[in-house]
């Protein structure tokens, strides 16, 4: 009894480890995607904000604002000073002026204008130094040019901006109606005064761009016009159909947000558009505009240039670009009074006069934060520089509040939905997470990582898949053993190379020469399966007694001098042939005729170098399947007359269907989260376009690119992981339905 218990034991003990390492390899598993899926989460965490503070003032100020730090709060007294609690009063207009209207934009440019109309702009500067470990913060007054005379009384508003070069635009209005603007020219130092522009009178509200390419102005209807240039030439507005109390352009000067009186913040963007003229006999569609033959039409620019300049019988004109709604908010509850933007980001937040503050993100759509700050109206509003805290000014006390708000630009809608991004023509999914200055607008849509990710598995299974599952057949059934004793290995090496190695390859080697040859490779493509077609037809017209002359394996010397005949024939026809019909140049003609550009790193690579790395596993895991059918059911359908090719056909195939669809699914995971090939071959231009001559950008691409560049914890960073998260469930959903439809085969070839 005792030999028996020990072998009893160990089977227990052996069924014991084996179920707890099972165990533990799914819960380290789920604990790696928990991990994953725990980085993504606070991408759709709302906004926060922290207690209400009140400071302490001697006056109800004009405006109020807080430094870099947050740490101090400056307030522009209606007697000309800024006063800072614990540092020196900055005297900003002269002595005995009296300030009626006061405005902070984009970047700290304050604008103040006295009784008389006398308009001063700046900025408020603090500068920290350091003495004996302990920081000392002072403030000045940065006066960004020499004060404005305008003349005349009862000033009610007014509003500057500046552009890279220190120039200004200040627009003021009055209660009479007047309204002027003047030019800042820091080069000369001088202003240049419109004291009077066309069509605008009673002015309730202005904003000037930051760049100065545009002024808002809503006239006492609430009406809205947008005018451009130096000129102040008027733009055609679109989509405001209610009267607009307030208005402010986001950083950068190509965002418009306008807040109506129903509360609801509508967003505007400068859509281009191009006039098309129709130099043909035949009647054209360009962006969904039909245009006759010898007509014009102007239509949104989305992408008309790059489609129609190489046609000669269309004439392009660029047309001024108009302002369209695309977007309108949830509202604020209460008549909107003020609005303040954010220096950083493209959020703002609106005051009411019913004292409350809601924030908002322009890209994303969503309304941040609304809460009550006071019951008094909100008469000044300021975001702070760094977009983590607001400063109000309602009831004559002025109210601060620190916000945590790190990832306002992304929600479901922008990461899978199309977005209208300033200067597009129309909604669209755009990757491109990364920008030059603080007016970039990060576009996050995974659409397009998510598309090259397929576009690369597609192009990848089209070329491996045939290859694999035919070569398994054939090694497994009809081969003989010399040749299986040299293809099997062969392939089964072909997963040892490196992915690296043949990405280096595909790119280096394989993408310039397939570029030289494209018309061969066309050709050869078409001509080559015709070809083994066709030889295969003569070898089944070759008599009995001539086959059974030959070795083994002898079709195979026919198939290769039928492949050796067509890729002789196909380069020596390819060049008469591109010369004769494509004007010896069949790049150019794909894109002046049929609009397609062709780019070295393309789809075609991506499929021949991610196929080169996936046929190895199709193959090694279908030729097993195949090898397991039973050696008895392939002889007795032998004995019943059946040819060999008959019994791979409607016996093998069928009995390893399971084994076949596995393999292939295996293949395509392989494919879906491979990295290097793709992050070399595929150019990695995130573009949602079934081309076979363009690349793309996968979401493994994505993550091995930009994850060591993105800031942790920033906004890219959790859009990434969010990225991985998806893979990881692509990848188990394609493995769930493998095991789904293999189960599903084998209950229904069980007869075999």
């Amino acid at each position: 009894m005792g030999p028996l218990l020990s072998e009893r034991f160990k089977d227990r003990l052996a069924t014991v480890l084996i179920r707890a390492g099972g165990v533990l390899v799914i819960l380290v598993v789920v604990g790696i995607v928990v991990n994953i899926g725990a980085q993504a989460l606070p991408l759709f965490v709302g906004a926060s904000e922290g207690p209400l503070e009140e400071v302490s003032t001697s006056s109800p100020p004009l405006l109020a604002a807080s430094s870099p730090r947050r740490d101090l709060v400056w307030m522009l007294a209606r007697d000309g000073v800024i006063r800072i609690p614990g540092l020196e009063d900055l005297a900003v207009s002269k002595e005995g002026s009296v300030l009626t209207a006061a405005d902070c934009e984009i970047h700290d440019v304050v604008s103040a204008i006295t009784e008389e109309g006398s308009v001063v702009v700046g900025r408020v500067r603090f500068h920290d130094a350091w003495t004996a470990g302990q920081r000392r913060t002072t403030a000045r007054w940065q006066a960004m040019a020499e004060p404005l005379d305008l003349g005349g009384a009862d000033w009610v508003g007014v509003t500057a901006n500046a552009d890279e070069d220190g120039n200004l635009m200040v627009a003021a209005w009055n209660r009479s109606g007047g309204f002027s603007v003047a030019m800042w020219d820091a080069e000369d130092e001088d202003w240049d005064i419109r004291s009077s522009v066309t069509g605008i009178s009673g002015v309730r509200a202005a904003a000037v761009a930051e760049g100065l390419g545009n002024l808002a102005v809503i006239d006492h209807r609430g009406g809205l016009r947008v005018l451009s240039g130096r000129d102040l030439e008027g733009s055609t507005v679109v989509g405001v159909d209610e009267p607009m109390v307030t208005a402010r352009f986001l950083i950068g000067g190509g965002s418009l947000v306008a807040v109506g009186s129903d509360g609801r913040p509508r967003i505007l963007l400068s859509t281009p558009r191009v006039q098309v003229q129709n130099g043909g006999d035949e009647s054209m569609r360009v962006s969904g505009v039909v245009i006759a033959p010898g007509k014009a039409a102007i239509v949104p620019d989305d992408e008309v240039g790059r489609r129609l300049a190489s046609r000669p019988e269309v004439v392009l004109r660029s047309c001024p670009p108009e302002w369209r709604v695309v977007r309108t908010l949830r509202p604020v509850d209460g008549e909107p009074t003020v609005m303040a933007v954010a220096h950083r980001r493209r959020g703002f937040a609106v005051g009411t006069a019913a004292g409350d503050v809601a924030l908002y993100y322009s890209t994303s759509g969503r309304r941040l934060l609304a809460d009550e700050w006071s019951t008094s109206p909100v008469r000044a509003l300021t975001i702070d520089p760094k977009g983590d805290g607001m400063v109000t000014v309602a009831g004559g006390a002025v109210l601060r509040r620190s916000v945590n708000n790190p990832h306002p630009e992304v929600s479901l809608r922008t990461l899978f939905l199309p977005v209208w991004y300033e200067g597009y023509a129309a909604p669209k999914w755009v990757w491109q997470s990364t920008g030059g200055s603080d007016a970039f607008e990060p576009k996050l849509s995974l659409w397009p990582l998510i598309f090259g990710t397929l576009k690369a598995t597609l192009y990848a299974m089209l070329f491996s898949i045939p290859l694999a599952l035919l070569a398994a057949v054939y090694v497994s059934q009809l081969a003989p053993p010399w040749l299986q004793s040299v293809v099997k290995p062969t392939l089964e090496l072909m997963a040892a190379v490196p992915s690296v190695v043949v990405g280096f390859l595909a790119a280096l080697w394989l993408a310039p020469r397939l570029e030289s040859a494209l018309l061969a490779v066309i050709l050869g493509v078409v001509a080559l399966p015709v070809a083994v077609v066709v030889a295969l037809g003569v070898w089944r017209l070759v008599p009995d007694r001539l086959r059974k002359m030959l070795p083994d394996g002898g079709e195979l010397l026919l198939l290769l001098v039928a492949g050796g005949v067509v890729v002789a024939c196909v380069g020596a026809l390819a060049g008469p042939i591109e010369a004769r019909f494509f004007d010896g140049d069949l790049q150019r003609f794909l894109f002046s005729e049929w609009g397609l550009r062709y780019d070295q790193r393309n789809s075609i690579v991506v499929g021949l170098a991610l196929g080169f790395a996936v046929i190895p596993v199709i193959f090694t895991i279908a030729e097993d399947a195949c090898s397991a059918v039973p050696q008895a059911l392939v002889n007795a359908s032998r004995a019943l007359g059946a040819t060999r090719w008959q019994t791979a056909v409607r016996l093998v195939v069928p009995a390893a269907s399971p084994g076949l669809f596995a393999a292939v699914m295996l293949g395509l995971g392989r494919a879906v989260g491979e990295t290097m090939i793709v992050l070399m071959a595929a150019g990695n231009t995130p573009l949602l376009d079934l081309s076979p001559f363009n690349g793309m950008r996968t979401m493994s691409a994505a993550i091995a690119v930009e994850v060591p560049e993105a800031p942790v914890g920033g906004t890219l960073f959790r859009v990434l992981f969010l990225t991985g998260t998806l893979l990881f469930f692509f990848t188990l959903a394609l493995t769930t339905l493998a095991d789904l439809v293999g189960d599903h085969l084998r209950k229904r070839y069980a007869r075999f």
